[in-house]
Formats: C-alpha cells, sequence, structure tokens
C-alpha cells in the first residue's frame, strides 16, 4: 500500500495546496508511477460524486453524511476532500456543504439579480483577482486539465485575461494552453496557441504560440463580449428573467448570491475566458451555477453542467464527450478579488509583430442625418466617435457615450442596401413603437434597430432596454416598418 506520507502528499497536489517544490516532486512521481497515477484518479472520482441538496426542512442526515463519508463520496464543488467524522457530525443544523459555509436563501439578498446586476456596472471602476480553472471531458487522453491565471479590467475598455496551463500532460508533444488577451481601448492583441480539432491532437498544435495584434478597434464591438462583460456579467442578465436562486454564500471571505443559468446567458463571460486556443466546447442549454459578490455583483465562482436531455447526449455523443449530468465539465474560481483599487496598467503588446486592422478611424462624425439624439442617460457624455472604412463605399458612422463604466453606442449609415436590418440583430426580433416611430429589439433587447427612408441604424449598450428605448425615441429621424420582403419581417410580432 502507498505509504501515508505520499498519499498526504498526492492529496496536497490535488487541492492546490502544494508548494512549488512538492508540486514538481509529485510530478515526477505521477510520470512514473501507475500507483500514483491511480490514487489521483481516485480522488478525482471521490470528489465528483456526491451533489449538494438544500433540503425543504432540517432532517437528522448524520448517519446518511457518516456513510457517504465512508464511501468516499465528495461535492464537486468542494476544494478540500479531508473532512473529519467530528466536524460531520458537528456540522449537520439543515443543509451539509462541503467545503462552503451554505446558508438558507436570503429573499433580500439573492431579488432581482437581473436587476442589480444592471446596477452594478456603475460601481465597478476597476478590478483585479486572480483566476483558478478546472476543465474536464476536453480529451480522453487528458481528462482533466488545470490553469491559473489572472484578471484585470479598467473602465471602459482596458482588459488583461491571462491563463497558465497548469495540467501534467502525457508527453511533451501536448503544447500547454497558455494564453494572454488585453485590450487597451483601441488595441487588442492576445497570444495563444493555435486551435486544433480534438480528433488531430497532440500533433496538430504547433510549438510556436500564435500572436495576433488588432488595432484600430471600434468602441465596444459586437462581435466580441465587451470587458465589462467579464467583470460585470450584464449580458444575459440584464434582460432576463429572475433565474433561479442558489442561495447566499460565503466564497473567499465575500458574501455572495447564487443564481442558476444556461451557457447561453453566461456566454459573454464564459466566452471572455476560454475563446483563445483549445478548449471543449459547452452546449448552450448546460447549466450553469454562478456565484457572485453580493455587493458589486462580480463573479467569485461558476461550475457548468452538462444538461440531461436527449439532444444534448445527441450532441454530445456526435463530439465525442463522455459527460455525466451530475459532474461539473467546467469550474472557474476568483480569489484575491480587489475592486476599485489600482487601476490596470498600460499593457503594451509584443514588439516587432505586424498589427492588423479593424478599419476604424477615430474622428468626428456628422450628425446632419441622425442628429445627436436629445437624451442620453444621466452622466453619459460622448466617448469615442469615428467611422468604419471611411475610404469604402459604404461607410459605417459610430459614436458612443460612457460614464466611466456603463456605455451606449449607434452606428449607422445611409447606404444599406441588405434584405435584413442593419446590425445583424438575428431573425426573432419583435416591434415596439416609440415617439419616433418603430424599432426592431433583438432576442435578449440588448440591441435595437431602426430602418428609415434614407438611413439604417442600430443602438447597442449595457443599459437596461428601457433606456435605449428612451434613446431611440430622442434620436433625429422616423423609424419605418421594414419591408415584408426582410427575413425579419416574419418575426416581428
Amino acid at each position: 500500500m502507498m505509504r501515508e506520507r505520499l498519499r498526504s502528499a498526492l492529496s496536497r497536489y490535488f487541492d492546490g495546496e502544494s508548494t512549488a517544490e512538492e508540486a514538481r516532486r509529485v510530478e515526477d512521481l505521477l510520470s512514473s508511477s501507475e500507483e500514483a497515477r491511480s490514487y489521483l484518479a481516485q480522488l478525482e472520482r471521490l470528489r465528483s460524486h456526491l451533489r449538494p441538496e438544500l433540503p425543504e426542512s432540517d432532517p437528522d442526515v448524520t448517519g446518511k453524511v457518516m456513510a457517504a463519508i465512508s464511501q468516499g463520496e465528495r461535492d464537486p464543488r468542494a476544494r478540500r476532500l479531508r473532512l473529519t467524522a467530528a466536524f460531520a457530525a458537528g456540522a449537520l443544523a439543515g443543509a451539509v456543504f462541503i467545503g462552503l459555509t451554505v446558508r438558507r436563501p436570503n429573499p433580500v439578498a439573492v431579488a432581482d439579480i437581473p436587476g442589480r446586476v444592471l446596477a452594478a456596472q456603475n460601481q465597478v471602476n476597476s478590478l483585479t483577482a486572480r483566476l483558478y480553472v478546472v476543465e474536464t471531458g476536453w480529451h480522453p487522453d487528458v481528462n482533466r486539465r488545470v490553469f491559473d491565471g489572472e484578471i484585470e479590467y479598467l473602465a471602459p475598455e482596458t482588459l488583461r485575461v491571462e491563463l497558465d496551463d497548469e495540467t501534467v500532460y502525457p508527453s511533451p508533444a501536448w503544447i500547454p494552453n497558455d494564453s494572454s488577451y488585453v485590450v487597451d481601448e483601441d488595441v487588442t492583441w492576445s497570444v495563444s496557441v493555435a486551435a486544433c480539432p480534438v480528433e488531430a491532437l497532440p500533433e496538430c498544435t504547433p510549438s510556436e504560440p500564435r500572436v495576433q495584434v488588432r488595432a484600430d478597434r471600434e468602441p465596444f464591438p459586437d462581435a466580441v463580449p465587451a470587458p465589462l462583460d467579464l467583470v460585470v456579467p450584464i449580458a444575459g442578465f440584464s434582460r432576463a428573467g429572475e433565474p433561479p436562486s442558489l442561495g447566499a454564500d460565503v466564497i473567499d471571505g465575500r458574501e455572495v448570491v447564487g443564481v442558476e443559468v444556461s451557457v447561453a446567458q453566461a456566454s459573454a463571460l464564459l466566452e471572455g475566458l476560454t475563446s483563445l486556443g483549445n478548449w471543449r466546447q459547452l452546449h448552450p442549454t448546460d447549466r450553469v451555477e454562478l456565484w457572485l459578490d453580493r455587493s458589486a455583483l462580480v463573479p467569485m465562482a461558476l461550475s457548468v453542467y452538462p444538461a440531461d436531455t436527449p439532444d444534448r447526449l445527441l450532441w454530445a455523443i456526435r463530439q465525442g464527450y463522455d459527460d455525466h449530468s451530475g459532474e461539473p465539465i467546467l469550474q472557474v474560481t476568483w480569489s484575491e478579488v480587489s475592486i476599485n483599487g489600482t487601476g490596470a496598467p498600460s499593457m503594451p503588446p509584443p514588439p516587432d509583430v505586424l498589427p492588423l486592422s479593424h478599419r476604424f478611424v477615430d474622428g468626428p462624425v456628422s450628425f446632419e442625418q441622425i442628429l445627436a439624439p436629445s437624451h442620453v442617460p444621466e452622466g453619459m457624455t460622448l466617448y469615442r466617435t469615428g467611422t468604419v472604412d471611411p475610404s469604402s463605399g459604404s461607410p459605417v458612422s459610430v459614436v458612443s457615450w460612457t460614464d466611466g463604466r456603463a456605455w451606449l453606442k449607434i452606428r449607422w449609415t445611409d447606404r444599406w442596401e441588405g434584405d435584413r436590418l442593419f446590425g445583424d440583430l438575428g431573425e426573432l426580433v419583435r416591434q415596439a413603437a416609440v415617439a419616433s416611430g418603430v424599432v426592431y429589439l433583438d432576442e435578449r433587447g440588448d440591441r435595437i434597430g431602426i430602418h428609415g427612408e434614407d438611413l439604417d441604424a442600430v443602438l447597442a449598450g449595457s443599459l437596461t432596454t428601457d433606456a435605449m428605448l428612451e434613446v431611440a425615441a430622442n434620436l433625429g429621424f422616423e423609424g419605418l416598418p421594414i419591408p415584408n420582403s426582410w427575413d425579419e419581417a416574419a418575426t416581428t410580432t
């Protein structure tokens, strides 16, 4: 039998509690000892079996918990495997969670999460935190991967996300999935491994990282998550109904509230963390347990669980995933969180890399056709203005406002020749009447399209739908119903 000293070292390594020197010794042991690898696999299984439940009443569950401990079951959200029987017996006053101090839901603490998230964006000027990520099911030969990293944010458009892959891979042929992503207003740059199909790994991954630098970025582009979405998850929450509550808790010394949402609702946050390099795919209906700081509503922890539906099962088979509904496939924790402390430093891109252009040119724009709206939310001032493709035959004008954190943007053109709403709102739109005519809202209500006689525009922002509708109502042109031949015409009711 493995000596107790080695078991303790492996347990500390699994819990992330090893010193750097001890971690190196353990990794050397894992590369040469089948017994050590088997024991680590047992720890993984132990932690993944127990799913916490919050009982309706306060039953005496001491016996069940003691039996669970004796069988080696553990909560997947726990970060500690070692739990003494004395603690288990003494801590049972209702629900039992391993590793977290869980309380019953406080209606005041967890009420109106979408509205509170929207309000919280005005409280966060800057944020720094450490990130810890665990991913499972990525590849048949590498089931579990671990990342350590950092995030820095300075409102409204400065962001750095860095993840270091600390996974012990089967051989040097596997290239670690290290990544860095930086937004510095009109410049973005990233360093990561090139993405590869799972079935072609590890041979298809180049040994040298991919470095990309993009300049001339327009403010708050639609194609990528806004930096704010990685700090206060606006997208997916601001226009949604009240999500199911997970109650209140304490994580890393901070009071938190938990909500249950889908991957689709948390997509901006998830994509911001895992868009670079090689990551497993998540299904839009997968369940996300998200814990937010009670005051600032910044993320503190999230776990993604596979949805238990036939469609999702078929999708997993096609992707080659062996997922189980009760086991998390992605876990992220934030620690050492500092809000409104020191701002993010300047982060220049790597030298000697020729930047590609987003084709946005900062500069004044003409309001002769659209006119400046006669109303913008209180506290917002003009931020960046300019033109996309100014030398082309169909330039797009852009004007944006911010109060330093929340943002609003209008894009418009007088050269639109498409057969759908300008701004690509998607097929599911709904029509609304405002003082200036007819407007169209996308499925989530965070973008508003306007079709005029000689002008087409789209509004976007981190504001409430009502606030953006008020801006749309005060623009200087009339919104008209879209032609019946346009793609969205069949869904406008």
